[in-house]
This record gives C-alpha cells, sequence and structure tokens, in this order.
C-alpha cells in the first residue's frame, strides 16, 4: 500500500495531478501568443534551485508502481546553492525556520534515478537539486502543508550523498 500524500494515495498521484494542472495553467496563459512569446515564457517553467540538506527522516518509499518509487525523506535545509526568484521567499523561510522539506526522489526506472541510493539515513548530509515547490502551492493543489523538493533527477536535477552523486 503506498503512503498517502495529503489527499493523495501518493506522491507520484499528487505529482501526477500537480503537472496536469501546471500544464492547464499553462496553456491558459500561452493562449493568444506569438510563437516568440511562447518560446521565452517556455524557457522558465521550472523553479530549479539547489541546497544542502541534513535528512530528518526517512519515511517509507513510496511503491506505487503506477507512478513510479520514490524514495521520501524530510529534510532541513543547511545552505543554498542556487536559487529561483520565483520561490526564493519561500526557500528561505525554509533555511531561516528550519521548517521540514518533504523530498521525493524518483528510483528504480528510467524516469528516475536507475540505482538504488545507499546513505539515506537519518542524519545524512545530502546536496540536491530540483524542482521547488512553495508550501502554499503544495497544500492547494491538496498535498501535505510543506515545501516540496522533487525532479531530483535527470535532465533537471540530481541527488548527492557524502559517497555518491546520482542522477
Amino acid at each position: 500500500m503506498p503512503n498517502t500524500f495529503g489527499q493523495y494515495p501518493s506522491f507520484a498521484k499528487f505529482i501526477e495531478s500537480y503537472e496536469a494542472a501546471r500544464q492547464k495553467e499553462e496553456q491558459e496563459l500561452e493562449h493568444g501568443l506569438s510563437i516568440a512569446e511562447r518560446r521565452e515564457r517556455r524557457r522558465k517553467l521550472r523553479d530549479v534551485v539547489e541546497v544542502d540538506a541534513t535528512i530528518r527522516d526517512r519515511e517509507p518509499d513510496d511503491n506505487d508502481l503506477d507512478g513510479g518509487k520514490h524514495y521520501r525523506l524530510l529534510v532541513t535545509l543547511t545552505k543554498i546553492v542556487e536559487s529561483d526568484p520565483d520561490v526564493d521567499r519561500d526557500l528561505k523561510r525554509n533555511l531561516t525556520d528550519r521548517e521540514d522539506v518533504f523530498v521525493a526522489i524518483r528510483f528504480g526506472d528510467r524516469m528516475g534515478i536507475l540505482e538504488p541510493i545507499d546513505g539515506l539515513n537519518d542524519g545524512a548530509i545530502l546536496h540536491l537539486r530540483g524542482e521547488w515547490i512553495t508550501k502554499e502551492k503544495a497544500k492547494q493543489h491538496g498535498g501535505r502543508f510543506l515545501s516540496v523538493l522533487h525532479f531530483t533527477h535527470h535532465p533537471i536535477g540530481f541527488v548527492c550523498t557524502a559517497n555518491k552523486c546520482y542522477s
């Protein structure tokens, strides 16, 4: 049985629904724009950040075979390496207030990280790059009331443990 994420039966179902809603919103915003204007908008679709963090809690993995398997972590940010203006305020608040951030790492298939990741234990230090979803956006879409870092694999992100980097 997969672990729930807010009102969803798994994180995979949340992110599938979130992405569908995001794409629909983008299509509506692009209606009537020229090709050049749409191309310019599409250059900046995702809010990609890079952070250092410490694992506070490793939750049971999602094993939703329809939506992919995900490692589920609650982390505390220790450093912002690279931010994005659209999410900078939420990112800085998480760092300053030491709030939990939900990290989902897809693994076990070609859509995520193929090999298992060793060292995802409580207290482990990670270097992460991925797409940031603000706490408010996650909650508005029916997820948990936590900021989310996902897409921590190719082509956008990666995960580095003390021993190895994975993408």
